[in-house]
């Protein structure tokens, strides 16, 4: 029983409950993009950068110290979303295992009814470790890249709009979705996930796992560590000759453009970009420019024009 039945019955504080461990989450778990951790590790880099050519850089700094840089319709428009996309998609990791587990079994009976699968095995090797973790991460960010694509047309485009209408970025923004995208984004990472673990349990008879640095990802790690949040930032930093490989904050800072809006759609991987034709470099002709506007947020969730 509750504390407090009067105020807060039992389902209901559980429910409160669920949605404050998911807000937290966004700050404390290293599975999230903006843990405490990323954002240091970030700060750190813009340090670095910044002092590498101070007296024309050192302006991209001060608005992290400024509170109208964090507070301002747009922000909070973002801080919003990110209230009620927790509170509409609390519980779901359940539906999502679901899915996982669904995909998996579907790619293992399609794939068996061509050949038969692989025997159990009792143990994994290193070959398959790496094997599976690359695979997984290609798979994952060709995905991605492809999702975001479709978001970018006609039919889907203005549920991404919600997204390309900040006129502020922090790393925050990140989270500035539709929740019909963040829908959307969930299903792929669940099918996905669970279709490269039906195909490796059929070709090796393993349930294999990904290669993991302090229970997540490595992949995934390594990406935040090393600037992942400065994407969504105002800090325009370029990788020079390795944005033909990996896409840099300001690439994606770039793509916020309304005349870039179409480029530079992957999120770590510049390859399907080069791929797809869809891949442009920064340089110091390019403006990166935001709304100037900040439409309500109540017609943006409801897809008005």
């Amino acid at each position: 029983m509750s504390a407090f039945p009067d105020m807060f019955p039992d389902g209901l504080l559980f429910t409160l409950i669920q949605w404050l461990q998911a807000l937290s989450a966004i700050i404390w778990t290293p599975e999230s993009r903006t843990f405490w951790a990323y954002w240091l590790s970030a700060a750190v880099i813009v340090v670095i950068w910044a002092t590498a050519s101070w007296p024309s850089r050192k302006q991209h700094l001060k608005p992290w110290l400024t509170l109208s840089y964090w507070w301002n319709t747009s922000t909070r428009q973002d801080y919003l979303l990110i209230l009620l996309n927790s509170l509409i998609f609390i519980g779901s990791a359940g539906f999502w295992l679901v899915v996982s587990i669904s995909m998996a079994n579907w790619a293992f009976i399609a794939l068996s009814s061509l050949s038969p699968a692989a025997e159990l095995a009792t143990s994994t090797s290193l070959t398959l470790l790496v094997s599976y973790s690359i695979v997984l991460f290609l798979a994952e960010d060709l995905s991605r890249y492809g999702l975001h694509k479709l978001l970018h047309s006609r039919w889907l485009w203005r549920i991404h709009a919600v997204h390309h209408s900040a006129s502020i970025l922090t790393p925050l923004s990140l989270f500035r979705v539709h929740p019909l995208e963040k829908l959307l984004y969930q299903l792929r990472s669940s099918c996905v996930h669970g279709l490269m673990i039906g195909i490796f349990f059929y070709g090796f008879g393993v349930q294999q796992q990904a290669w993991q640095l302090f229970g997540i990802s490595g992949f995934v790690l390594l990406f935040n560590i090393f600037g992942a949040n400065l994407r969504h930032s105002m800090v325009p930093i370029s990788f020079g000759k390795l944005e033909h490989f990996l896409i840099s904050p300001v690439q994606h800072q770039l793509h916020h453009s309304p005349g870039y809006s179409r480029q530079n759609l992957g999120s770590v991987l510049a390859i399907w970009d080069k791929l797809f034709g869809t891949w442009t470099q920064a340089n110091n002709e390019q403006t990166v420019s935001l709304p100037k506007v900040d439409k309500p947020l109540l017609h943006q969730l409801l897809l008005k024009r």
